[in-house]
């Protein structure tokens, strides 16, 4: 190839020092095989990285470059504006073979603007361009390559349209991630080398059982601590087998976060894996967790990433490290990491083959909405299958996602950690669970009353509010709810602990976000009727210790009934199983039998939007990229609105004007903003002031320091605390 032709110019700089095209192409197809050999797909990767920018050797690429920076050659004459160069890389592998080049095709034909449509409209999709377009021909034509014609994977006959788009969306991204790191190594070098990785798994490993010995020398030896040690020696032990799907079926206060960790650093060495991905579903877990791990092993090797984290932006290499996840531990969320394997866009899929060859540990999997269920369990066998990803599916309240006679769509071959559930359970039950039947607002105020140290969840802020309202005035009476901003929420949780911890009076009346992962432990808790996960979630911040003999939880149904929708069904599944399982409702046989139920209402809204058909549709090569990414584990994503009823928010959002970084800046108001559904927004509008990156809410009669946000907003029936 003549070095006349180039893939990237410099800026004010003789077209002798541009990188030439021949250098880039083959630094690509060298970076993205690497990319792609956990799965096999190491020759498929080496072809796109060849072909991708082929297109820029037209003479009309190369005097666009040129104009561009103001050099006129003998290529002057071929300018003809911007160059369409990624069609022809596409064209040729689709000449050369339409079966294992049309595979490629998307990829080359979309790795600047996204994986497209096979065809959406005449003039739209990846058959117009490899037929009909018209694009300039390039004097070197490659005809010569050898493309395979089977793909390197266990391929499944009823399932192949899913394996088939799922395994291009992985080379794209192994093709996209390696033209991204390429381009800049030659075009900004200093952030290439603040890529590099100074933190292994082994050291990694090393400073958690230094850190975990630290952690035992301040831990008594109650019941409940040696419970969790033998939890810890069963993952280490369990951390030897082969490779594959896991289950980890811990009660809640079991220590599941730091033995999931525990099993994941040691599977990971002993099988040569790369990485370590926690996907968890809500904001009341996610920071917390993240920062045990990062407690464990150091600020750099955590990445923390969702869209409720802002990196600041003096921190580069957090920064470039989110953009494809090269980082030892990566912490994210549900939505981010399957709304990732749907997506069609660039930046969501570079990521996609670091998660190859990884441990990733789902927490809380019940949690996965049920309409989107289905999706989410192709995700995670084909991981499995295919891409040598070992799945660890973490629970106190393990869903019934394994395959079964009525459920021949689960999950298969799924390994449970611990080797004695039942028995487990029975070990840790520190809680008597009674249910009550139908009582009004005012009866449990009334009862809890009658109690020093009481904690009641319900399912609504409404019925939170007024049973909080009923309890009266007094110092002891506390209220949580997501519509407190999280700086008001964190001051109301350590005054709760507090006096917790020192026996004083402490009544405490909160919506599900205490539910996950808040550490608190009372002797009673009140649960309104709702989902059996829920209930042993609530049952989880009773005698969380151990420390009594038992701690007592009652179940009851609000007077008023439940909110149609999720929570009314729910609620359903688990009244139907009160006098079966009496006394052993938190039992994993109750768990089993209550997500059974669910799941059997709703077996065929498992796939609501229908994106595996659209898949499957796939199995000729005929894939609908632009269709697939309409796939979103949330449809309402939520609009953040700062509470600037504070002295240090008024004054963070005074600095944002002027702020030259304002990313650190907005980081710290997330600790002041709650999130409201944009089909309520109308309730507020009138009340709020627009800043250039934010809305804020100003006015303090709209905030009461006891319930949050009190404005006349209407119910919300979505899931509580789930992030984007």
């Amino acid at each position: 190839m003549n070095k006349k032709y180039y893939a990237h110019s410099l800026e004010g700089r003789p077209v002798e020092e541009w990188q030439p095209l021949v250098e880039h192409l083959e630094n690509v197809a060298a970076i993205a095989s690497e990319f792609a050999k956990p799965f096999g797909g190491a020759e498929w990767a080496c072809l796109a990285g060849l072909l991708h920018d082929k297109g820029k050797e037209s003479k009309a690429f190369q005097a666009y470059l040129r104009r561009a920076n103001e050099i006129i050659d003998e290529f002057a004459e071929y300018y003809n504006g911007r160059v369409d160069h990624s069609t022809f890389g596409a064209r040729v592998a689709y000449n050369i073979s339409n079966q294992g080049g049309k595979i490629l095709a998307y990829t080359l034909a979309g790795h600047h603007s996204g994986l497209i449509d096979w065809q959406r409209h005449a003039t739209h999709g990846l058959k117009y361009r490899l037929q009909e377009k018209k694009i300039e021909s390039i004097e070197n034509i490659i005809s010569d390559l050898n493309i395979p014609k089977l793909l390197p994977i266990n391929c499944d006959q009823n399932n192949f349209g899913f394996q088939l788009q799922f395994f291009v969306r992985m080379i794209f991204s192994c093709l996209v991630d390696a033209d991204f790191l390429d381009t800049e190594k030659f075009l900004n070098p200093g952030n290439n080398e603040l890529r590099k990785n100074s933190h292994n798994l082994e050291e990694l490993n090393d400073l958690f059982h230094d850190n975990f010995n630290a952690l035992r020398k301040f831990s008594n030896k109650s019941k409940v601590n040696q419970i969790r040690e033998d939890i810890l020696k069963q993952c280490l032990n369990a951390a030897e087998l082969s490779p594959g799907m896991f289950s980890l079926t811990v009660p809640t206060g079991g220590g599941k976060t730091l033995a999931s960790l525990a099993f994941a650093l040691k599977h990971a060495m002993k099988y040569g894996k790369q990485r370590i991905i926690y996907v968890i579903p809500f904001t009341s877990i996610i920071e917390q967790n993240a920062q045990v791990f990062r407690d464990m092993l150091g600020d750099e090797a955590v990445l923390e990433h969702h869209c409720n984290y802002i990196n600041d932006e003096t921190d580069w290499k957090t920064k470039l490290s989110s953009e494809n996840w090269d980082a030892p531990i990566v912490v994210t969320t549900n939505v981010q990491f399957f709304d990732s394997f749907f997506s069609n866009k660039t930046s969501k899929c570079r990521k996609l083959h670091n998660i190859a060859n990884s441990v990733v540990v789902f927490d809380e999997v019940q949690a996965i909405p049920v309409e989107k269920l289905q999706p989410c369990l192709e995700i995670i066998r084909e991981l499995s299958l295919n891409y040598n990803v070992s799945s660890v599916l973490c629970s106190a309240t393990q869903p019934a996602i394994q395959q079964a006679k009525d459920f021949r769509s689960g999950l298969k071959d799924v390994r449970e950690i611990m080797p004695d559930v039942k028995g487990l359970f029975q070990l840790l039950k520190r809680v008597e669970v009674s249910h009550i039947g139908k009582q009004e607002n005012g009866d449990i105020a009334k009862r809890m009353q009658t109690k020093d140290q009481v904690l009641c969840v319900v399912s609504t802020r409404k019925q939170a509010q007024d049973i909080f309202e009923k309890l009266g005035v007094s110092k002891d009476n506390f209220h949580l709810s997501a519509l407190m901003y999280p700086a008001h929420r964190t001051r109301i949780l350590i005054e709760i602990k507090k006096r917790l911890k020192e026996k004083q009076k402490c009544r405490v009346v909160s919506t599900q976000l205490i539910e996950a992962g808040v550490d608190v432990d009372f002797p009673v808790v009140f649960r309104a009727l709702s989902g059996m996960d829920s209930i042993a979630q609530a049952a989880g911040r009773c005698n969380r210790e151990g420390l009594r003999s038992r701690g007592e939880v009652f179940i009851f149904e609000p007077e008023a009934g439940i909110p149609a929708g999720f929570f009314r069904q729910t609620a359903q599944c688990s009244e139907r199983l009160l006098d079966k399982f009496k006394g052993e409702l938190l039992e994993p046989e109750c768990i089993r039998e209550y997500f059974l139920n669910y799941y059997w209402q709703n077996q065929d809204r498992m796939d609501k939007d229908g994106i595996l058909n659209i898949c499957q549709k796939a199995e000729r090569g005929n894939i609908q990229f632009e269709e697939i990414a309409e796939f979103k584990m949330i449809q309402n994503a939520t609009e953040p609105i700062v509470i600037a009823v504070e002295d240090i928010a008024e004054k963070l959002i005074e600095k944002l004007s002027f702020a030259k970084y304002p990313s650190g800046i907005l980081r710290q108001l997330q600790q002041y903003t709650v999130q409201i559904y944009p089909y309520n927004l109308g309730e507020l509008d009138a009340y709020l002031e627009s800043n250039k990156y934010i809305r804020i809410l100003r006015l303090s009669s709209l905030y009461d320091e006891k319930v949050g946000l009190v404005k006349d907003v209407p119910e919300y029936l979505n899931i509580e605390d789930t992030i984007i």
